[in-house]
């Protein structure tokens, strides 16, 4: 499994469909910037917090589309059935793939917001809107969610021997969660399901600010508390389906056929 486990991580990090759609979403991230001069002004506590919107939307399209490529495109063109045939183990090509998505998407995860937060509270400071312990737990929540997130788009490569099916339902159904959960705000209902994309704008939605001082400067503080039972449902429940979505693709495709 290790050998096909850096055949991937190198494929996939080579990959120019994601490189393409990288340098898109930098583009336009870019422009934002350029566009509206105060976030060059804003300091990392705010930097974060104005991330979180753009994460909501990155993250599950990012890992629906790195796992694709991943696993569905060897899908596609048959070299993972090629492996099975000269004797690599149905579990060292599910999971080297499948470890391989998640090393990328932890690593992407990580990479986007350190590097803005960073450069900005390198060049502005920290500052006051939002505590950096809880930038610690915000972000390392949003772990769980990805294993999850890359759990089922593994199973969806597998179960579908594609790469289009998972990159489509990636963008389509992370817009279409999101425009969801927005209008049942909108309208006063309470969310009662709770998916990957929504857990993930409930931990990262940081609309609800207040006011406040600091060194005798009025600034926004943004208020996104995690209430101890919010964190264990996260955790149970992206742990559970997440390995639910795994192990269920990783039976369809141990009955599949190889030809």
């Amino acid at each position: 499994m290790l050998n096909i486990l850096k055949a991937i991580l190198r494929q996939t990090v080579r990959d120019k469909l994601l490189w393409g759609g990288a340098i898109y979403i930098l583009a336009t991230v870019l422009i934002q910037i350029i566009a509206d001069s105060s976030l060059l002004r804003g300091t990392g506590s705010e930097t974060f917090c104005s991330l979180g919107a753009l994460l909501v939307i990155l993250l599950p399209i990012a890992a629906g589309w790195v796992t694709a490529r991943a696993c569905g495109a060897d899908l596609r063109d048959k070299t993972a059935n090629y492996e099975v045939l000269f004797g690599k183990k149905r579990s060292a090509v599910y999971f080297g793939r499948f470890f391989a998505a998640l090393i990328i998407m932890i690593a992407v995860t990580l990479l986007v917001p350190l590097v803005c937060v960073g450069c900005m509270t390198l060049k502005n400071g920290w500052g006051g809107s939002f505590a950096f312990s809880n930038m610690l737990l915000h972000l390392g929540m949003v772990f769980p969610i990805l294993f999850r997130l890359v759990c089922f788009f593994t199973a969806l490569s597998f179960v579908s021997g594609n790469d289009l099916v998972p990159m489509a339902l990636a963008f389509v159904g992370t817009m279409a969660l999101i425009l969801a959960s927005f209008l049942m705000e909108e309208s006063g209902v309470a969310l009662s399901w709770h998916t990957g994309v929504t857990d993930l704008k409930m931990l990262l939605d940081f609309t609800n600010t207040t006011s406040g001082f600091l060194d005798g400067k009025e600034i926004t503080v943004y208020k996104a508390a995690l209430s101890g039972g919010t964190i264990l449902r996260m955790l149970c429940t992206s742990f559970g389906i997440g390995l639910c979505w795994l192990f269920g693709g990783y039976a369809c495709f141990r009955k599949r056929d190889i030809s």
